[in-house]
């Protein structure tokens, strides 16, 4: 299964619109009146260059481009889902399974 150059740049830039969307997010629920930092405008400007790129490559309206990047972000962290589990697996099986630390009652 080979992917083409275009694929790959637009799987790239949907992971950096849903950082971007995500980063928006938080800054906007530690939002404070101290905070003066320009972490909100540079997010907007980050997370508008790939809408453009992929309204341009697919030929979507905007809202429509951003559905779609947006979904093929998503579905690219699911398919990385089974290698972070079996990572951690392997992680939780080496904390418990080769360390010598007697279990005890806790009460």
């Amino acid at each position: 299964m080979e992917i083409s150059i275009s694929e790959a740049t637009i799987l790239f830039l949907s992971g950096i619109l849903l950082f971007s969307i995500l980063s928006l997010v938080h800054f906007a629920s530690t939002y404070n009146r101290h905070n003066r930092s320009l972490a909100g405008l540079s997010t907007v400007l980050v997370g508008a260059a790939p809408i453009y790129h992929i309204s341009s490559s697919t030929g979507h309206g905007l809202m429509a481009s951003v559905e779609y990047a947006l979904v093929i972000a998503i579905i690219g962290i699911m398919g990385l889902f089974p290698i972070i589990l079996a990572i951690a697996t392997v992680a939780l099986f080496r904390i418990s399974l080769l360390t010598n630390w007697s279990v005890g009652a806790s009460s």
